[in-house]
C-alpha cells in the first residue's frame, strides 16, 4: 500500500475546530486540554489528509471514561493498540480523524506536540521532514506500519533538536527574567534583605543571607558543570548560612557530572517541573473579582502580599517591588473592592516570556483568579510580540499535591522536563 500525502489544505484547521467542539460537548468533564496535532496542524506541510486530535486527561482512568461517549460520536475504539501503548486510548473515524487520549503530562503527547511546535517555526526541519515523507509515500508498503516505522529516524532526530531548542530557550528566558526581577533594586533594598545578585553570560545566581530556603538562593541558566564553574558558584555563596541550589537541566546531568557534584558535597533535593506553550489565547472561566494592570503605585502592596503568600521575609519587599512598572515586567492584581486578593507578573524577554510571582491569598482561592491572571498575562505577552511562554512549578504527588501543576496542563502548557535541584549546605 502507498501512503497518500497531499499538499497542505487550510480547510484542515476548520475540520479540527468543528470536530473538537463536538468532542468537548460530549466529553468535557474528562478533558484537561484538546488540540490539533500531527502534520495537518502545521501550516504549509504536506500530510495525509487525516486530522490528528490530541486530548490530555488527568489520568488513564479518565481517558478510559471517554470510550462510551466517543463511540456514540461515531468513533471506533482501537483497543488493539492498548498493549503497545497502555497509557493511550485511541479512536478513529477512518480517513477522517484520529483521536489520541493520554494523560496530559505523558511524554508521548508532550514530545509529539513539541515536535509540531518546532517544525512550525523551523523551516529547515519542516522541509527535511516533508521531503522524507514524500520519498516514503512513493514506496508500496506491506502495511501502514512500514511507512510509520521508516519515519522514526528523522522524527527522533527532530524531537531531539526540539527538546534542545525549547530547553535552551526556557533556561535562558528564566535566567534573564530572574536577573530582571532584582536588577532594579536599590543598594539600600539589597542591603536590607542581605541580598546579592550574580549575572555571568546566561547564568544568574541569587543569594539572601536572611532566608535559609533555596527559592531565594539558587543558580539558574546553567549550561555546563565543571570544577571551575563550581568554584565560581561557591565563591559567590561563601559565608552564606543555610543552603543554596543548582537548578540543572537534565540533558547536562550525566553520571560523570553527578559524581562530580557528590564529591563537592551536593545532594539531590527534588525537581521542579518546566512548562512551555505558545502565546495563543487561553480561555478562562473568569472571576467575580476585579483584576487590573498595576504600576509603581501598587508596588508595595504587590510585594507585601507576595512575601505573605510565599513566606518570604518582609525585608525582601523592596526588592520584589522594584521591577513593578518597568518595561520588561507586566503585572496584575486582583481586588475585592479595594483589598488586594492576588497578583502575578510576566517578564518579557525578546520573543519569549516568563510567568512569575503568581499568588492568591488563601481566603480567595477557588474563585477563578489564577486562571484569569494567566489569561491576562498571556494576552499581554502576545500583544508585545511574544511567541513562547515559559513557567515552572513544583512536582505533583499524593504526598504533596500541587494545584499549579494541573493548572498549567489545563491551560495548554506542555511539560518540557523535570529539572533536578542539587543543594549544598554551608
Amino acid at each position: 500500500m502507498k501512503i497518500n500525502i497531499v499538499p497542505y489544505d487550510p480547510a484542515w484547521k476548520t475540520k479540527y475546530k468543528t470536530e473538537s467542539e463536538k468532542i468537548i460537548s460530549d466529553c468535557r468533564n474528562n478533558i484537561l486540554y484538546i488540540e490539533h496535532a500531527g502534520s495537518t496542524s502545521v501550516e504549509g506541510l504536506a500530510a495525509k489528509p487525516i486530522i490528528d486530535i490530541y486530548i490530555g486527561t488527568k489520568s488513564v482512568e479518565e481517558a478510559e471514561a471517554m470510550i462510551e461517549p466517543m463511540i456514540a460520536l461515531g468513533y471506533t475504539y482501537r483497543s488493539d493498540y492498548n498493549e503497545k501503548l497502555p497509557f493511550r486510548r485511541y479512536f478513529v473515524k477512518p480517513d477522517e480523524y484520529h483521536v489520541h487520549v493520554t494523560p496530559a503530562y505523558h511524554p508521548f503527547r508532550c514530545s509529539d506536540l513539541r515536535f509540531r511546535d518546532y517544525i512550525s517555526i523551523n523551516k529547515e526541519a519542516r522541509d527535511k521532514y516533508e521531503k522524507r515523507k514524500l520519498e516514503l509515500s512513493k514506496i508500496d508498503w506491506p502495511d501502514k506500519f512500514g511507512y510509520t516505522d521508516a519515519k522514526d529516524e528523522i522524527c527522533n532526530e527532530i524531537k531531539k533538536e526540539s527538546l534542545e531548542f525549547f530547553g535552551r530557550k526556557f533556561e535562558e528566558t528564566e535566567s534573564a527574567a530572574t536577573y530582571l526581577m532584582h536588577k532594579y533594586a536599590s543598594a539600600e533594598a539589597m542591603k536590607k534583605a542581605s541580598f546579592s545578585l550574580l549575572r555571568k553570560g546566561t547564568l544568574t545566581a541569587i543569594r539572601s543571607d536572611i532566608f535559609p530556603g533555596f527559592s531565594l538562593n539558587r543558580v539558574l541558566g546553567i549550561s555546563y558543570i565543571d570544577n571551575d564553574f563550581l568554584d565560581t558558584v561557591e565563591e559567590f555563596y561563601k559565608g552564606k548560612p543555610g543552603k543554596f541550589a543548582l537548578q540543572i537541566p537534565p540533558d547536562i546531568l550525566t553520571d560523570e557530572k553527578i559524581q562530580l557534584l557528590k564529591s563537592r558535597g551536593y545532594t539531590y533535593s527534588n525537581s521542579w517541573v518546566t512548562f512551555y506553550r505558545d502565546s495563543s489565547p487561553v480561555i478562562s472561566r473568569g472571576t467575580d473579582l476585579q483584576i487590573k494592570e498595576i504600576n509603581k503605585n501598587q508596588a508595595a502592596e504587590f510585594a507585601y502580599m507576595l512575601s505573605e503568600v510565599f513566606a518570604f521575609p518582609h525585608e525582601f519587599d523592596d526588592i520584589a517591588a522594584s521591577s513593578i512598572g518597568e518595561n520588561a515586567f507586566v503585572s496584575y492584581m486582583a481586588f475585592d473592592g479595594s483589598k488586594p486578593a492576588g497578583s502575578a507578573g510576566v517578564y518579557i524577554i525578546d520573543d519569549s516570556a516568563y510567568l512569575s510571582f503568581a499568588n492568591v491569598l488563601p481566603e480567595y482561592r477557588r474563585r477563578g483568579i489564577q486562571g484569569e491572571l494567566l489569561r491576562l498575562r498571556i494576552d499581554a505577552a502576545r500583544s508585545r510580540g511574544v511567541k513562547w511562554i515559559f513557567v515552572d512549578t513544583g512536582e505533583d504527588s499524593e504526598e504533596n499535591p500541587n494545584p499549579s501543576y494541573w493548572n498549567m496542563l489545563r491551560h495548554g502548557f506542555r511539560l518540557l522536563y523535570h529539572r533536578p535541584n542539587y543543594i549544598k549546605e554551608q
